[in-house]
């Protein structure tokens, strides 16, 4: 390499012209004396410039991988959120049609068919014709069907669905004692909570229908006081029934 300033050789290594003493950083037309761009002055290509330009690059690889990877975990999580949504809308919020003895019901398909009753037992007397649970963790459907034809004429013409819900009524409160609370009745609609079994305080909400010389009689259960949530789902699903 020679000085830019008085032609001499320069020799290998050196900072400086060893004639004029002009510093080799501070010769024009030297690679060596470039402006420099980043932290490290020389690289393999003797190029402090390529230098800080790679670590750049290097830099924004790093973070356009690590802004992909987060993409990705968005995205999953955001699918798996989706999933899960679509699986509690399907269980909790969408309804199937249930078809019974002679009726139809709309209910949610988190209510499952139940191998035990506890609601309606068959009578002593035979009238019971059909009875039946559908239930989740939350809530339940009970049915009983009433056959009273071997009392036809006049006697099935008197028993409305009114006086039904009175006949019921009074069998409930002599079953469950002081539990027993009214908390609704008109028509053909009884409320009411008491205690189970179980021990839970337990909330009804109860419906008779009535055809020919049959009554059906239709319960939604809940936890008490899970009531309010609950009730206007009940009317709901209760004003979905269909007698056949």
């Amino acid at each position: 390499m020679r000085c830019t300033v008085c032609g001499c050789d320069i020799l290998p290594n050196s900072i400086c012209c060893q004639n004029c003493g002009t510093r080799v950083i501070e010769m024009t037309g030297v690679n060596s004396a470039q402006p420099r761009y980043g932290n490290s002055f020389n690289n393999s290509f003797n190029n402090g410039f390529d230098n800080g330009l790679n670590s750049n690059v290097r830099a924004v690889g790093k973070n356009t991988s690590i802004g992909k990877k987060v993409l990705i975990l968005l995205l999953a999580l955001f699918v798996g959120a989706a999933i899960g949504f679509g699986y509690w809308y399907y269980r909790n919020v969408s309804t199937h049609t249930i078809r019974e003895e002679n009726f139809s019901v709309e209910l949610p398909r988190s209510l499952e068919k139940a191998t035990t009753i506890d609601y309606a037992a068959q009578s002593s007397d035979g009238t019971v014709k059909a009875n039946g649970k559908y239930a989740d963790v939350d809530s339940d459907f009970q049915y009983m069907i009433l056959d009273y034809s071997s009392l036809a004429g006049e006697t099935t013409d008197i028993l409305t669905e009114k006086l039904f819900v009175t006949y019921m009524k009074g069998n409930l409160k002599s079953q469950f004692g002081s539990s027993y609370k009214e908390v609704y009745a008109s028509g053909n609609k009884l409320k009411m909570t008491y205690r189970a079994k179980t021990g839970d305080e337990v909330y009804n909400y109860a419906i008779c229908k009535k055809s020919g010389y049959k009554y059906y009689w239709f319960v939604f259960g809940c936890k008490a006081d899970e009531k309010d949530f609950y009730d206007p789902k009940f009317e709901k699903w209760a004003s979905t029934i269909h007698i056949n």
